[in-house]
């Protein structure tokens, strides 16, 4: 008899220290949720991650890798190949860390462009991690990158508002806003109290702008909601003032219409935004003409023409390997590293990379890419219609490393891992209506 009670307490003692794992396990799992969340919604909407000085960031990524780590193998993600990846590519990149500095580049230069690159991959596996499998997941991930950049607008559009309100030009208000995040944003005069605002989340616009138009159901954006979206994020990004991100996001907008559930919004929307181009014609008229005149555009467009003529050689001069991460070329040199610059970002990052990791670093990074779009390319019955949208929005953004050294920004971080989600939920659609 006290055997049998020892062994329906021992029983009952395993069933609740599992219990107790299981409810901790699930903490775990939910607190990367909530730092996730946290990271991604200060990345797109803050003009940077620190604040009078105090950095907002670092402590979020101490935290988020043990429990990205933990969650990772939780939920059942961390296969063989996703491990050799994670572990091999940073790996593989120090060797051009390593080589940067044998040929007599700072150190200080390397390691911080070799920081570049990793923490964009690992914003991207954090991404894959908390987005996992499922439409649920994904389109929560959408959700949060749509919302977190329009309080980005939001922020723009307070910016402009505070600065017609005080009578002071927009410019000084800028001002002010980089001195608190320690960052030099880009601005200039647009008239008598207007100005330009431009954050770097400015290039997630078009993707955010896509993903509305394409997936507004799956995310339940209801049509009214939705067009004030769109109405926001178009105002932001005319007051941008990027001519890439102009055209960019004109892309994006004919792709999710084309994409996008054929109906009654489609239409009303088309003639209502066709409506507010005539009303206010004259006004982006002289938008357009300012941003492309000689005096804007020709200043930044003159810049690129000289690094692009230095970089040419550079290129030739080590063109399999290159000369390493943190190089760049005497000819053209934008800054010391000792000085807080970046003496190896140029306009024309893609020829950049070119001279500082060579044929071999390109190919490396174009298979990673491959190897993560793998949803547009193979093992996929994902419409064509969307394949091509993604694909080709993508390959614009790529094309932005021909004028913006963006590419290795922790906001391209989110983007890519947007297209990736993307491209799932295009094959997770496929593979349910086969269903």
């Amino acid at each position: 008899m006290r055997s049998g009670n020892a062994a329906s307490a021992s029983a009952g003692a395993l069933v609740a220290g599992e219990g107790m794992r299981e409810a901790l396990f699930t903490a775990f799992d939910r607190a990367f949720d909530w730092l996730s969340c946290l990271l991604f919604a200060i990345t797109i909407t803050l003009p940077s991650g620190t604040v009078h000085g105090v950095n907002l960031k670092s402590p979020l990524y101490l935290a988020l890798l043990p429990l990205a780590g933990f969650s990772f193998f939780y939920r059942g993600q961390a296969t063989g190949e996703r491990v050799a990846v994670l572990l091999g590519v940073p790996a593989i990149l120090s060797g051009w860390m390593v080589l940067g500095v044998a040929q007599g580049f700072p150190l200080a230069s390397a390691l911080r462009q070799y920081t570049d690159i990793v923490l964009v991959l690992l914003l991207c596996w954090l991404a894959l991690v908390f987005r996992g499998e499922g439409r649920f997941r994904q389109m929560r991930f959408l959700r949060l990158v749509v919302y977190s950049e329009v309080a980005a607008s939001l922020l723009k559009a307070g910016i402009i508002a505070y600065a017609l309100a005080r009578g002071i030009p927009t410019v000084e208000v800028v001002d002010g806003l980089s001195k608190v995040f320690g960052v030099n944003l880009m601005t200039m005069d647009l008239g008598a109290m207007f100005g330009r605002v431009q954050f770097v989340s400015d290039a997630l616009i078009p993707v955010c702008v896509f993903i509305v138009l394409r997936h507004r159901d799956s995310l339940a954006i209801g049509n009214v909601r939705a067009a004030l979206i769109l109405l926001l994020l178009l105002v932001s990004v005319v007051f941008g003032f990027s001519r890439y991100t102009w055209a960019f996001t004109v892309a994006a907008f004919v792709a999710g219409l084309m994409t996008g559930r054929r109906d009654r919004f489609q239409l009303v929307l088309a003639l209502m935004l066709g409506a507010a181009v005539l009303a206010s014609l004259p006004a982006l008229t002289v938008v357009y003409e300012l941003r492309f005149s000689a005096d804007v555009a020709g200043s930044s467009d003159l810049i690129r023409t000289e690094q692009t003529s230095a970089l040419d050689g550079f290129f030739e001069d080590a063109p399999i390997f290159g000369h390493g991460l943190g190089s760049y070329t005497t000819q053209v040199v934008r800054g010391e590293a000792a000085d807080g610059g970046m003496p190896y970002s140029y306009e024309d990052q893609i020829l950049a990379l070119a001279g500082q990791m060579g044929l071999a670093g390109l190919t490396l990074l174009a298979l990673l890419t491959a190897y993560a779009f793998s949803d547009l390319w193979w093992r996929t019955r994902a419409p064509l219609k969307d394949r091509l949208a993604i694909a080709g929005l993508l390959a614009f953004w790529l094309a932005a490393g021909l004028y913006n050294p963006l590419l290795f920004h922790p906001v391209a971080g989110v983007i890519y891992a947007s297209f990736a989600t993307l491209a799932a939920m295009a094959r997770e659609l496929a593979a349910a209506e086969d269903r």
